[in-house]
């Protein structure tokens, strides 16, 4: 049993851009956006449905639990689906999404608006652990940056939801507020499929798929000379995998993108105008916190950035849910919730990403989504149940303990310094 590195970030300098590098980054952070505007438009019209259709938000909880479970089990098909390129995924999650928002948009009872969102977990699966692993590949050497923009690209693509879906909730009704959002979707497709490098997929051991050799195929089997399994069992890819489990009761992306909007509906009855500003401004720091964030790991170590992130996260979590209905103060306090609440989801990735350097990025991602979302995803059905039965501040304050345990998780994944300018991780193969 030996002992192995793992490179968690360096120097600027170590890490220079290579062509075509940040076009890349911007176009699957734009993939995320818009994969972005369906989870959000849906998440906005919760307390407008729950309301419209006289169900319980432990209902709710249930349907977002079993979509979410279903939806991030998917994702563990990744590594099966290597031989489909990237962008042929990418295009038709955005072309199913489009779909399937508009069914929800049309829905005439809650069973169809509830199998909207089953269909829409069923198609969007890819983005995750596709996109991620694609960067990941692509872009190793700033892997902490590659991947913290790809989350701020969903955030990006939330941001612009609120604001928008608040307006025209307020004009025609939460169902335009579905509707407006599926040409964006459309167009979306259309611009990944024209501008997404189509990563090349080996047909045989020594073929790409027009039937020549290929250097990238050639790099792409050095790489992954480590069996997916070995990796998976390290020590600190496990720590990974346990905080990103644990810690999705309060994952911005999921859990708070869901609730937050019912809290200031719901519990502090402010307008659909009002929940759509403060929701922005919440979004607005979950663009700021991973990108300096991610620039932060790359030089100091995920782990540390993370021990940092976890604590701050849970205390603006209780403190938003205590601070009243004063807007000026759930303002600030949301600013602060957006800026660390959604700074964890990428650096756990990273840090994943780092502990099973070696193996098939699609392959290790589609697990760790897989669990991380799928089996997270259950927190839904809790967090639903907890607000039905003992009120937002209970359900805020678990959130906030899911993400003081998974950081006690990534404790137990020990960096040290390996020379000038490195961080490694230590763990035992």
């Amino acid at each position: 049993m030996g002992v192995a590195d793992v490179q968690l970030g360096g120097d600027r300098s170590a890490a220079a851009w290579r062509p075509g590098d940040k076009q890349q980054i911007a176009l699957l952070s734009m993939a995320h956006a818009v994969q972005h505007f369906s989870a959000a438009a849906l998440a906005f019209s919760y307390p407008f449905v729950v309301a419209y259709f006289h169900v319980s938000y432990a209902l709710l909880g249930l349907v977002l639990g079993i979509t979410g479970v279903v939806g991030g089990l998917l994702q563990g098909v990744a590594g099966l689906l290597r031989r489909i390129p990237a962008r042929t995924l990418l295009v038709g999650q955005d072309v199913g999404l489009a779909a399937t928002l508009l069914l929800g948009a049309v829905a005439p009872v809650f069973a169809v608006f509830a199998l909207a969102r089953c269909l829409g977990s069923l198609v969007q699966w890819p983005q995750h652990p596709v996109g991620s692993a694609y960067l990941s590949e692509r872009i190793p050497h700033r892997r902490g940056v590659a991947l913290s923009w790809h989350t701020i690209g969903g955030s990006l693509g939330t941001l612009a939801v609120p604001l928008i879906a608040g307006a025209v909730t307020q004009a025609w009704g939460w169902r335009w507020s579905l509707a407006i959002f599926v040409p964006p979707l459309a167009i979306g497709a259309v611009v990944l499929w024209r501008g997404m490098d189509r990563d090349v997929v080996p047909t045989t051991e020594n073929e790409s798929e027009n039937g020549s050799s290929d250097g990238t195929n050639s790099r792409r089997r050095a790489q992954e000379s480590v069996p997916m399994t070995v990796a998976l069992r390290r020590p600190a890819a496990l720590a990974a995998l346990a905080a990103g489990t644990i810690a999705a009761a309060g994952r911005g992306l999921g859990v708070l993108g869901a609730y937050v909007p019912a809290f200031l509906r719901d519990d502090r009855h402010l307008s659909s105008v009002m929940v759509g500003a403060l929701f922005t401004v919440m979004l607005v720091g979950s663009v700021v916190g991973p990108a300096v964030a991610g620039w932060m790991a790359d030089r100091w170590g995920r782990r540390a950035v993370l021990l940092v992130v976890y604590p701050t996260a849970a205390i603006f979590l209780v403190a938003y849910v205590f601070v009243g209905s004063v807007i000026w103060a759930l303002a600030l306090v949301g600013l602060f919730v957006g800026v660390f609440a959604y700074a964890e989801s990428p650096l756990v990735q990273a840090l994943f990403a780092d502990t099973t350097e070696g193996a098939a990025a699609r392959s290790v991602f589609g697990i760790y989504f897989a669990v991380a979302y799928g089996v997270g995803a259950l927190w839904q059905v809790v967090v639903g149940w907890l607000v039905s039965t003992y009120g937002f501040r209970t359900a805020f304050v678990v959130m906030a303990i899911s993400f003081v345990v998974a950081g006690l998780c990534v404790v137990g994944a020990k960096e040290r310094r390996r020379h000038r300018g490195e961080l490694a991780l230590d763990y035992l193969d």
